[in-house]
């Protein structure tokens, strides 16, 4: 009866402990995002990783990856106002639901885009993000897809803040 109350004891505890041993980032390639916010987007590890190695001043991108492996993807681009963002096909996400993020977002399993008009260098344009999370076998479709909207609704306007857009 002891073995089996030290056993349960054992698997509680262990039940508690987060299986990250990475520090929570409070921001995205330093566009701030609460930890709260990005953590159910990440995956346990060991080492946590961020690097802008292909962004430009108008178009931020941020690779994040946990041991080596690539979880996140997020790219903007500050494009002219008569651009339509969805007929790129990198901007396309199929079977994605509206999400009230700037003038137009939507969310898929995988991922999620926002647009807003702006004003970028004295001339009017559109800010457009999109995230995208990798590895969808190893979590729940529908609690990703929330992920995804609380992330954008906090990554958007401090992402579009950062690239000097302004409404």
């Amino acid at each position: 009866m002891a073995a089996v109350a030290t056993a349960a004891a054992l698997l509680s505890v262990a039940g508690c402990s987060n299986p990250s041993k990475y520090a929570m980032p409070h921001d995205v390639c330093g566009v701030p995002v609460k930890a709260a916010v990005l953590e159910p987007l990440l995956l346990p590890g060991e080492k946590l990783e961020q690097s802008t190695a292909l962004s430009r001043p108008d178009a931020p991108h941020c690779f994040v990856q946990v041991d080596q492996e690539s979880i996140l993807s997020v790219q903007g681009e500050v494009i002219p106002a008569d651009q339509d963002p969805s007929v790129r096909r990198e901007w396309q996400i199929p079977h994605a639901t509206k999400i009230d993020v700037g003038d137009d977002a939507r969310v898929s399993d995988i991922n999620v885009v926002a647009v807003a008009s702006c004003t970028y260098q004295g001339g009017n344009r559109k800010f457009v993000v999109q995230a995208e999370r990798f590895y969808p076998e190893r979590d729940d479709a529908t609690k990703r897809r929330e992920a995804l909207t609380h992330f954008m609704e906090a990554y958007f306007p401090a992402a579009e803040k950062a690239v000097g857009c302004t409404s």
